[in-house]
């Protein structure tokens, strides 16, 4: 039975052909599809239906697209969230869920070493398919993951036919891998295939004579021999032995390299030379959701294959939001090594040492992408010097012994501006640098953003840079405009935040309240306002949402949040927080810094000629106040700074009162330093 949606070809609905008027609203129901049972940005969908600047009506002119498509599908289930939309569809009624579901069944039967079945998912995978995806529609902001799908076909046909190959199927085969391959005479691994297929209907002069063709090409149009995959396919046909789908040494798993990548010159230095060092290097890179974690990774790699000749892993640990299972990496990565499933053990243990074994003596790049948890790490460490591992990690995997760690900041301004120009266009970037410099810094330089806010301007030529920069400058709305076909940098931060415990997550929103980019641990616990508030620190750190920044003279931790995530916590926080505990948490930071300075005005010289004043209870421990206030002078410099944005802060929000006591204090603090800069400019604040 046909699905009852279909974007694997034309645009379709039912069994019949799609009757909707006009190319917006065959659009829209296009984007809605390709991302089913998920929320569709509004901006995304303006992105699919205008190209240009929409008209100033495109708030209401989509709302009368999607109410037309309600009508048009019956009703539709099509909800409208916050600043998106979504379609809801059952997974058998759309061919896209129905493809990849089916192609996962398979390549489950695969490793389990049930081909036969492998391969039934697999072709009901195929018959999904009715032509290129939309190929009856263009909708740029969808043009690039159409291509993504057509690969992903042409992988899932390729694993079916090592199914079919394996279940004994040769003859049957042949006409169709003959096809492939003319349409696609480069594919190394289409051409091992028909040379198998060969093979096995008795047909070795053949299979030998594809070697040839193929090598004959890659060496004219390429310039390169051929692989290790054709390789042993003409090795096996030479000794006329069964050739089986494992994948022997050397062996290459890296994502392609990006075309467009820039900067990171030093950092890309700097890892290589950890990776290269003597013994087993292990080099965990961390940084901030939307940093380039993966991609900086996938770049070293690649610049190290000539160091590690024996191969690469790249092993992603993280499934869509959850650590994938132990078992389940390690039975995936020794399939990969060339391990018959009936040689697999069952045992996990068993697995990691046949894993070692695989490894053993070997010079092997092992990437371990996304790593939430440090034992999936300890699983993939090969036994014997010689190979490298690089972990990324939105975590700080504190716990991992032997670990070199690498914090990973954004691009410096330069870079930032060099990345927006090799995605958005260098002479639009040249010609509007100052707007080009703005998108950087609402960007906060980070590479995800930069490059959602590259491809956002690549797709819309005619918009000027001025008119991006101003939405991203609007800090309730930078989340959603930063968001272009399946780059999202909110779904990036939200998979930290929602791995974190519940007190953790309103520690994190109560933090952001606080806008000094360098907050003291005090101020950290007073705005926490927790029993257990050092807990809920380490574990922000540890997530990497929360950044230490050293210490200060009186020897108190300094954290920092990253730009992006106190937008992300702030507006967690609007949601999921009552005004009353939004209050609470700056009523917390503001009675500490009251009383800590009252307490460090009355210690030195003029202190003692404050009036007496009933003040709100010290939220923070005696013990702690005591220590922090050994030398009120060198307190009041560290936060002197700190309590002028106060004064300035807490008079804005109407709390005058409390606003003067802190600048009466700190007022002692620059009489005897004879700062009367800093008492002119506190005092105007609260003149005005």
């Amino acid at each position: 039975m046909m699905a009852k949606f279909g974007v694997l070809g034309p645009l379709r609905v039912d069994d019949g052909d799609l009757r909707l008027r006009g190319e917006r609203q065959r659009s829209l129901l296009a984007m809605l599809l390709f991302r089913a049972n998920q929320d569709v940005p509004v901006p995304q969908l303006v992105d699919a239906l205008w190209v240009g600047e929409p008209p100033k009506s495109y708030a209401s002119n989509l709302h009368t697209y999607v109410q037309r498509l309600r009508r048009r599908l019956d009703g539709a289930a099509i909800d409208h969230t916050g600043n998106a939309y979504r379609i809801r569809v059952n997974p058998r009624d759309l061919d896209l869920l129905v493809f990849r579901a089916e192609a996962a069944e398979g390549r489950k039967a695969a490793a389990q070493g049930d081909h036969v079945r492998a391969a039934e998912h697999l072709r009901r995978a195929l018959r999904q398919w009715r032509g290129n995806p939309l190929i009856d529609l263009h909708v740029p902001p969808l043009d690039t993951e159409a291509r993504g799908l057509e690969a992903e076909h042409l992988a899932v046909l390729e694993d079916c036919i090592d199914a079919e190959l394996a279940s004994g199927k040769h003859t049957e085969l042949v006409g169709e891998l003959t096809a492939l391959l003319a349409e696609n005479p480069l594919r190394e691994r289409t051409a091992a295939q028909l040379m198998l297929a060969l093979q096995g209907a008795g047909r070795q002069a053949e299979a030998l004579e594809v070697y040839q063709r193929t090598r004959g090409r890659l060496v004219e149009e390429l310039g390169v021999e051929p692989s290790g995959v054709l390789r042993r396919a003409q090795a096996t046909v030479l000794r006329s032995e069964e050739l089986t789908p494992p994948t022997p040494w050397p062996i290459c798993q890296l994502p392609s390299d990006l075309l467009d990548f820039s900067g990171r010159d030093k950092e890309i230095d700097e890892l290589a030379g950890l990776l290269t060092g003597p013994g087993m290097p292990l080099v965990v890179l961390n940084g901030e959701p939307g940093a380039g974690k993966s991609t900086l990774a996938t770049k070293v790699a690649h610049k190290l294959r000539n160091e590690f000749p024996d191969g690469q892993l790249f092993i992603p640990l993280t499934g869509t939001a959850a650590p994938r299972d132990v078992g389940a990496l390690l039975n995936d990565v020794l399939r990969a090594l060339g391990v018959s499933g009936s040689a697999i053990p069952d045992d996990v243990r068993a697995r990691a040492s046949a894993y070692r074994g695989q490894l053993t003596d070997r010079r092997v790049l092992v990437v371990l992408d996304d790593a939430a948890d440090p034992a999936h790490v300890r699983a993939l460490l090969p036994g014997t010097p010689g190979s490298a591992v690089l972990v990324t990690s939105r975590r700080r995997l504190s716990a991992l012994e032997g670990a070199r760690r690498f914090e990973l900041g954004p691009l410096s301004d330069d870079e930032a501006g060099e990345l927006l120009a090799r995605i958005a266009g260098p002479e639009r970037v040249a010609t509007e640098r100052k707007s080009a410099a703005r998108i950087a810094a609402a960007c906060g330089n980070l590479p995800l953003a930069l490059r959602i806010a590259g491809t956002r301007l690549a797709l819309r030529p005619n918009l000027p840079l001025a008119a991006l920069a101003d939405k991203l400058e609007d800090v309730l709305r930078r989340l959603d405009e930063l968001t272009v076909s399946d780059l999202q940098l909110r779904g990036s931060i939200a998979l930290s935040y929602q791995a974190l415990g519940q007190e953790a997550q309103r520690g994190l929103r109560a933090i952001a309240r606080c806008r000094n980019e360098n907050q003291p641990g005090w101020a950290v616990a007073a705005l926490i306002n927790q029993p257990d508030a050092d807990r809920t620190v380490e574990e922000l750190v540890e997530a990497g949402l929360l950044v230490p920044n050293g210490a200060d003279a009186t020897g108190e931790p300094r954290y920092r949040l990253h730009d992006m995530v106190r937008v992300f916590a702030t507006e967690a926080g609007v949601e999921a927080d009552s005004r009353d505990e939004r209050v609470a948490s700056v009523r917390g930071l503001v009675d500490a810094a009251l009383n800590l300075s009252d307490a460090a005005a009355r210690l030195l010289p003029g202190g003692e000629h404050l009036p007496a004043v009933e003040l709100p209870p010290q939220p923070l421990p005696a013990d702690f106040v005591a220590k922090l206030l050994a030398d009120p002078r060198v307190w009041f410099e560290t936060e002197r700074a700190n309590l002028l944005s106060a004064v300035a802060s807490i008079t804005a929000l109407g709390w005058r009162r409390d606003a003067e006591l802190i600048m009466d204090r700190l007022a002692v603090y620059l009489r005897l330093r004879r700062n009367h800069a800093d008492l002119r400019t506190g005092y105007d604040i609260l003149g005005a």
